[in-house]
């Protein structure tokens, strides 16, 4: 299947972009993942799929290079092939992926020139988010009782268990608590949220009955009423408010730019909208922080008591405005590490001139009473796409004739820039899909074979649509036997009395 997929892709010559990271295997091995994101017959939407899987004895970027030029050459790609279609690098913002002197972006880019590198919008995401908690009060606490709730129950099946209990008496539908702000994307810390503020009731019966357990040791007892302190103050919730609310908006926009048909100027318009949502709660607070006002005027929240407490509280204004600012300094550039004040500025340039190029592409941006609307910048886009001028020229004139109904063929090209990947989400799956493949039982599977598997699970059609006739033919042509072959010597079957063959006689007479 992969062989008449890249056939298909260097027949037609189709713009593609290499997506790589580098992650530890079930086996502790260095792994570099690699795919391809491209239009297989130059016709349907470009899709992302897994090229190879391999195992690495180094980690400098000159050996992932030198790996990564390994895969596609072995695939069937030439040097010379690749400086015509290859258009972009897509990986985490790693030193040794994106360095700005000696990565593996910037080898590549020294051999193929006109290459876009491009660093993953959601570690971007991931990035501004924990740079706006460093420089916000009142976060470190916040994370520290969430993190200490996570120990609580994750170590003890006692605590789950009284936990759930108290849930089930007060008819609540309890959710796992987990980190916040880990190394996970930001969707795992809205469920640890909004795990909280659903079991709240819960948790404050089972802190106070904690409290007043006597089975439990005087060290015990203390903690649970501290924690029950805690919970129950009102700058707490104040706090576990203005975190779901901002975490909502920032996970369903992870989520968007993961979504395999996010293209770059759809991630940037949502980028765009999401800025404006999170900085908009300054005036318009979310719907969990009208709740915790809500309950401060009564000082009680979901039946249990709010105390003031002396706890510190994340200033909303600043928080708000730390993610918003961190979001526009990371995510509207091509890469976000560090770099000189020079560097950063071409690398925004950059980012402004390719969402500008690719935005004459939609009707919906068209100045119809310019006829030459758009000729500009599609010659800058066929200079970054590696496609002939003219020919993209005259179909953009005819797509444009056509008020974007009908995309003549010297235009299909041109609109190959989605091959672009925003995200890197699609390695990260691939690295689940990896473990799931290379378990501690199947360790010693070669990277190879790992590779076709991964890919066998990622793009493989479903088994109700997988018609096994061919693949019998040809297994039968190569002089096989059938499953109903008589021309071989039966199974034997050795009957052994087992230590279970009692059970297994009473069962045959019921």
């Amino acid at each position: 299947m992969k062989k008449e997929l890249l056939k298909k892709i260097i027949e037609t010559k189709s713009k593609i972009t290499v997506l790589a990271d580098e992650s530890t295997s079930v086996g502790h091995k260095s792994t570099l993942i690699v795919f391809l994101k491209a239009s297989v017959d130059g016709d349907m939407e470009p899709i992302a799929f897994p090229l190879d899987l391999v195992e690495l004895d180094s980690m400098s970027a000159a050996h992932i290079k030198e790996q990564i030029m390994g895969c596609l050459l072995k695939n069937g790609f030439t040097v010379e092939l690749l400086r015509e279609i290859l258009i972009g690098f897509c990986s985490d913002g790693a030193s040794v992926m994106l360095g700005v002197k000696s990565g593996v972006g910037k080898l590549l880019q020294d051999d193929f020139p006109g290459i876009i590198l491009w660093h993953c919008l959601n570690h971007r995401l991931e990035l501004a988010v924990d740079q706006a908690l460093d420089v916000t009060g009142g976060t470190k606490d916040f994370q520290a009782f969430m993190d200490s709730l996570y120990s609580l129950y994750s170590q003890s099946p006692k605590n789950m268990r009284q936990l759930s209990e108290c849930a089930h008496n007060l008819d609540i539908a309890l959710r796992r608590i987990g980190k916040v702000f880990s190394v996970r994307w930001v969707a795992s810390s809205w469920r640890a949220v909004s795990a909280v503020w659903q079991s709240y009731p819960a948790l404050a019966q089972h802190f106070r009955e904690g409290s007043e357990d006597d089975t439990r040791d005087s060290r015990e007892r203390a903690k649970f009423k501290g924690l029950l302190s805690k919970l129950c103050s009102i700058n707490f919730l104040k706090s576990l408010a203005l975190m779901a609310d901002v975490l909502t908006e920032l996970k369903n926009l992870s989520e968007i730019l993961q979504n395999r048909k996010t293209t770059l100027p759809k991630a940037h318009d949502i980028m765009t909208t999401y800025v404006k949502r999170i900085e908009s709660f300054n005036r318009y607070p979310g719907q969990h922080a009208v709740d915790a006002s809500q309950a401060e005027e009564v000082m009680e929240f979901k039946g249990e008591e709010l105390r003031v407490g002396r706890s510190p509280i994340i200033d909303s204004a600043q928080f708000t405005r730390a993610v918003a600012d961190n979001m526009k300094e990371r995510l509207f550039t091509t890469t976000a590490n560090r770099a000189q004040a020079s560097v950063a500025a071409n690398r925004k340039e950059a980012y402004n001139s390719l969402i500008n190029q690719m935005a004459v592409l939609n009707p919906d941006n068209w100045d119809h009473d310019n006829p030459r609307f758009g000729d500009n910048e599609v010659r800058a886009l066929c200079d970054v796409l590696h496609v002939n001028q003219q020919e993209a020229h005259l179909g953009f004139t005819e797509y444009k004739a056509s008020g974007g109904r009908n995309i003549p063929n010297k235009m299909k090209k041109l609109l190959m820039a989605v091959a672009l990947s925003p995200s890197n989400a699609d390695c990260e799956r691939g690295f689940s899909t990896m473990n799931n493949i290379i378990t501690e039982y199947r360790s010693k599977l070669t990277a190879k074979n790992a590779a076709n598997l991964l890919f066998i699970s990622s793009v493989g059609p479903p088994c109700r649509q997988w018609d096994p006739l061919p693949y019998v033919k040809t297994w039968l042509g190569k002089g096989r036997r059938a499953a109903h072959s008589t021309s071989c010597m039966a199974r034997r079957y050795t009957e052994e009395e087992s230590y279970f063959s009692p059970l297994w006689k009473m069962w045959k007479s019921v």
